[in-house]
């Protein structure tokens, strides 16, 4: 059975090979582990690209512990595959053993469950692992806590006893078959491990390549959110949906997307509601129109007419009264003219008379 499962991870190694894509993406990486059983415990054992199970040649954590890792930093990869080959005659220490791929060393298992091994029996001692993920570290974690019961068979403690770990798929910022460049639009640079499809696009970007820009009044993550009410029927930006042009009347810059407050109407919501309104400050945002109808004495769309008539007669007559003072106003301003130009003559006449005296 071993021999066996050896080919067949030999035989898609051979394949990935033909594919482009790389078969070890751990291999001298930077690792670590949470204790070292012996001198020579190296965590570097388990991704030094030999896979004997000999002791001396498979790293091991303490003897005496609850919770063991084992941890190599990828600097980010996009991954396909995990092999794992285990320590001969312990697959009692590699039982419940969990595979974590994260971008948080500390918080390891928030990131993404490759695998978890919760049977009964025994795990095989050479593993192969699908985990199409992106992510910067790999976790070989286990456990063994102390209020759990496990199966028969598990070893009492947590111990790790890693021969080697090697992991097949493309370095950060490549995908597809022959492990080629993400396209640049790509968010983070990241793209499918087997298509080289962006995984996820920038705002206001959709497309295999993210190369096309959103259209049809829309923008954002994945082009979901729609175009408020831009004025002259203007896009919104679509990367944030702001207007450039503002906002038809009755909606609130710089989206557009919410309409006036409770008692504004109009171009930049700059217009107060009627106060002859039947619900005080209730008009419709766009043209001011009373939405519940006016107030008795008021009429109209907006409710701004009076229908009281000794309002109208009031007002009739106030206004008379204005035409009436600006008319004697005038009059009294030309009978001062008229009075001053008479009263100069007059001086004048006088002042040659006498002159005239003088003379003779």
């Amino acid at each position: 059975m071993r021999l066996l499962t050896k080919f067949f991870i030999s035989l898609i190694s051979l394949l990935g090979n033909n594919y482009g894509y790389e078969q070890n993406l751990a291999l001298e990486k930077h690792a670590i582990m949470s204790s070292r059983a012996h001198f020579w415990s190296k965590p570097e054992l388990a991704n030094d690209g030999d896979v004997s199970q000999d002791e001396v040649k498979c790293t091991q954590t303490l003897t005496n512990a609850t919770q063991a890792w084992w941890q190599v930093d990828l600097s980010g990869a996009s991954i396909l595959y995990i092999h794992i080959t285990y320590a001969k005659n312990s697959a009692d220490t590699m039982a419940g053993f969990s595979l974590y791929i994260s971008d948080d060393d500390i918080n390891f298992r928030n990131g993404h469950l490759c695998y978890n091994h919760n049977d009964s029996t025994l795990p095989e001692l050479y593993m192969e692992i699908n985990c199409k993920v992106h992510g910067r570290f790999l976790t070989f974690y286990n456990e063994r806590l102390p209020d759990v019961k496990y199966p028969d068979g598990y070893s009492a403690t947590a111990i790790i006893q890693l021969c080697e770990i090697t992991v097949t798929g493309c370095e950060r910022g490549r995908g597809g078959f022959t492990c080629t460049p993400c396209s640049q639009k790509c968010r983070e640079g990241i793209c499918h491990i087997m298509t080289a499809k962006c995984l996820e696009c920038y705002d206001g970007y959709y497309g295999i390549d993210c190369d096309k820009v959103c259209s049809n009044y829309t923008y954002g993550y994945n082009c979901t959110e729609r175009c408020g009410k831009c004025s002259n029927d203007v896009l919104c930006d679509h990367v944030n949906g702001t207007c450039a042009e503002g906002c038809l009347p009755g909606w609130i810059e710089p989206f557009c997307n919410s309409s006036c407050p409770t008692g504004f109407y109009g171009y930049k919501c700059a217009t107060s509601c009627s106060g002859g309104c039947r619900k005080a400050g209730q008009c419709d945002p766009v043209d001011g129109r009373c939405i519940a109808g006016c107030i008795a004495g008021w009429k109209g769309d907006r409710c701004t007419e009076s229908t009281d008539p000794s309002s109208l007669v009031e007002e009739d007559t106030n206004t008379a009264a204005i035409a009436i003072g600006v008319v004697v106003g005038v009059i009294v301003i030309i009978i001062a003219v008229i009075v001053i130009i008479v009263f100069i003559r007059f001086i004048q006449r006088s002042d040659s008379r006498i002159i005239a005296r003088e003379k003779k």
